[in-house]
């Protein structure tokens, strides 16, 4: 009986052992906000940030995109080609520097143009009603990990 509880020890530990190398494989980036984690997409590209979440159906619930800037600016974003609403999180220095709440997207072109009230390093786009859902406002802390995947 013994060689039967060993290889029960030994089957489990290899099941543990692949679900972890699953989850380091899987694990992208993510930010943490009053202790909500979102999955991000984060854009590299000036393409990447041009396009945006354009062209797309939806965003799930609990991911976003996240765009960079080298330093503070006052980017532009508009809804070229959306055609779903969102929620863009303005961000400086790893905090929320302002929110743009349940920004509608026009189905007759780009619709107007979205800016933050104070200088932005970091953007963040998350489902129309995400942050108003979790509570988020200007203050909160950002944080971000990149993931093993990054690393």
């Amino acid at each position: 009986m013994p060689a039967v509880h060993e290889f029960a020890v030994i089957a489990i530990m290899i099941f543990a052992m692949a679900c972890e190398a699953n989850n380091a494989q899987t694990e992208g980036p993510y930010v943490t906000i009053r202790h909500q984690r979102v999955t991000l997409e984060i854009t590299h590209t000036p393409h990447e940030q041009s396009r945006g979440l354009g062209g797309r159906d939806s965003l799930a619930w609990g991911h976003g995109m996240l765009f960079e800037y080298p330093k503070p600016v006052f980017p532009a974003f508009w809804m070229k080609d959306m055609r779903f609403d969102i929620d863009i999180v303005w961000i400086r220095d790893g905090r929320i520097v302002d929110i743009s709440h349940r920004v509608k997207y026009s189905p007759d072109g780009p619709g107007p143009t979205y800016q933050p009230s104070a200088l932005t390093d970091t953007v963040l786009e998350v489902p129309s009603g995400y942050a108003l859902a979790h509570s988020w406002r200007v203050g909160d802390t950002v944080t971000l990990d990149r993931g093993k995947s990054a690393q």
